[in-house]
């Protein structure tokens, strides 16, 4: 990438990346819990399958703008600046690399308690 931009473009460059993945419409959406079930859980047949899909629960847009926010703040902290210009050149191959970056983050032992706590005051709301 050519053109420098500025930590609040590249904020929002990466936050506007993952959150374009993660607010799947309808057929989408049930399509991503499909292939991510298969890859997880053994021996799940169809049935199963389709039943874990429809009671999987819509997680707001506004939580997951929180997680992708402290994914991009992260990034900014400790990712330097040329890597950061890579990462927004917009190729399949940097959007690819964000959002493994992504899913690393969100596996964290940190992200996970605090998904956790997120989801048990949505659950509570």
């Amino acid at each position: 990438m050519d053109t420098v931009i500025t930590e609040a473009e590249i904020h929002a460059f990466i936050t506007a990346r993952i959150m374009s993945r993660l607010s799947l419409p309808g057929e989408r959406r049930s399509e991503a819990l499909r292939e991510v079930l298969k890859l997880t859980v053994s021996d799940l047949d169809t049935q199963r399958l389709e039943t874990m899909i429809a009671m999987a629960p819509e997680i707001p847009l506004p939580l997951y703008a929180k997680w992708v926010g402290l994914f991009a703040d992260r990034l900014l902290e400790t990712v330097n600046r040329e890597q950061l210009q890579d990462l927004c050149a917009n190729s399949e191959e940097s959007n690819a690399t964000l959002l493994l970056l992504y899913s690393m983050f969100m596996e964290t032992e940190r992200m996970e308690r605090l998904t956790a706590e997120d989801l048990q005051a949505l659950n509570r709301a």
